[in-house]
């Protein structure tokens, strides 16, 4: 997963999932409050994975879909 990927599922799992609006302009100001939230107490994304092991990672996911 990407950080971006990763950002929207933070997004989703603190905010969206488990909310009920009854607007599309409620549930903008949910999203707009949950930034607003974490510029106050930012979270930096580390990608933590290694070239290798994502090319690994590539590599059998090939394999077993018969790719190679």
């Amino acid at each position: 997963m990407n950080l971006v990927e990763r950002f929207f599922r933070d997004l989703t799992v603190a905010c969206v999932r488990d909310g009920s609006f009854g607007s599309v302009p409620q549930l903008v100001e949910a999203i707009e409050g949950y930034i607003a939230e974490r510029d106050l107490n930012p979270v930096r994304y580390v990608w933590k994975a290694k070239g290798e092991e994502i090319l690994e990672k590539i590599k059998r996911a090939h394999q077993a879909a018969g790719m190679v």
